[in-house]
């Protein structure tokens, strides 16, 4: 949960509820993840939490950009005019340079905090980013959304294969999207890597509570990971705006598009998703950047219908508590 939902209150309050707090740390620079994990150990310590209290790295695995046509660019930023126009950004004035995060720098950072855990979406990094994780104690995931992918993972020497289903809010996992995807649901997902697979499970996509805990365990994983029920609870970085459009899901459901960011992404149904087309989209991470502007417009505005709004398919059972409370139903419902 990149972009400003994973704050240290959130991870500090999740880890002290006894779960595994995490930083959604894509798009974040080493600085910035200093800062990030020197106020959550700040928390720790203020709460009398252990120094070394667990907590989980999330990273993306970047492609090599491949620059788009002319073509291709005007036709993008074309389609999003009226958009932009509705929060008073000119569309032409879009960029799509972008400078993507160093992978190495970005863990050698997290790594100086004693993460339990760093785990990778989108691919798996090479090889000296698991050398380095490799030289601690800490353990490493990565996600898979079908059997070849989730053998990929294994060969390449992860702790946990993280299952994303189809039902994820955010970025789908997906590899290589020249590939067709298997759209498999998380527990059909669980139910056949459980019975190929040797490296323990995490299931992942459309778990908000206790039900969805079971039915993952009996499935065969050996935990779940939980990202959407965590958007409204008080600690989490969501703004109004974001939870207003949460409260009023069943009037949109959710969606996948590839509009935002160029990737197939899982959320909140609005006027964006619904007028970007996928044929003038520019490749990930490049469409990110050229859209960043106006969601960061759109977001001031407290514009919805323009926001990137990520989220699962059964948000709408989000909670409004804090995130101890929620463990705790979760804990106590499944004798955890």
């Amino acid at each position: 949960m990149a972009g400003g939902s994973t704050t240290p209150e959130l991870v500090t309050a999740v880890t002290g509820a006894g779960a595994l707090g995490s930083f959604g740390l894509a798009y974040s620079s080493a600085s910035q993840i200093h800062t990030q994990c020197q106020a959550f150990r700040a928390l720790c310590a203020r709460r009398g939490l252990a120094s070394d209290c667990g907590w989980n790295a999330n990273f993306f695995v970047f492609p090599e950009i491949t620059e788009p046509s002319n073509e291709l660019t005007v036709a993008a930023k074309a389609q999003m005019a009226g958009l932009a126009q509705r929060v008073g950004v000119d569309a032409n004035e879009l960029s799509h340079e972008t400078q993507l995060p160093d992978l190495l720098e970005q863990v050698t950072a997290a790594l100086a905090y004693q993460p339990s855990l760093v785990s990778f979406h989108l691919g798996i990094p090479d090889q000296p980013v698991i050398d380095l994780i490799r030289q601690t104690h800490c353990l490493i995931a990565m996600s898979a959304t079908s059997l070849r992918e989730a053998e990929a993972v294994a060969a390449a020497g992860a702790d946990f294969i993280v299952a994303q289903g189809h039902e994820a809010g955010g970025h789908r996992g997906i590899f290589d999207l020249s590939t067709e995807d298997e759209a498999l649901g998380t527990l059909e997902l669980v139910t056949s890597l459980a019975t190929k697979c040797q490296t323990p499970l995490i299931a992942a996509g459309g778990i908000m509570d206790s039900a969805g805990i079971t039915a993952a365990l009996k499935a065969g994983a050996d935990a779940v990971q939980l990202g959407s029920a965590f958007l409204t609870v008080d600690e989490c970085g969501t703004s109004e705006v974001y939870r207003a459009a949460i409260s009023t899901i069943s009037n949109r459901g959710t969606h996948m598009t590839t509009g935002f960011s160029g990737r197939p992404a899982r959320g909140i149904r609005n006027l964006f998703i619904d007028t970007v087309q996928a044929d003038a989209v520019l490749p990930f991470p490049l469409q990110n950047t050229l859209t960043g502007k106006l969601r960061k417009a759109a977001a001031v505005a407290d514009d919805h219908e323009l926001m990137s709004l990520w989220a699962g398919v059964k948000i709408e059972q989000a909670q409004n508590c804090s995130a101890a409370e929620l463990i705790q139903q979760l804990r106590q419902t499944n004798d955890l």
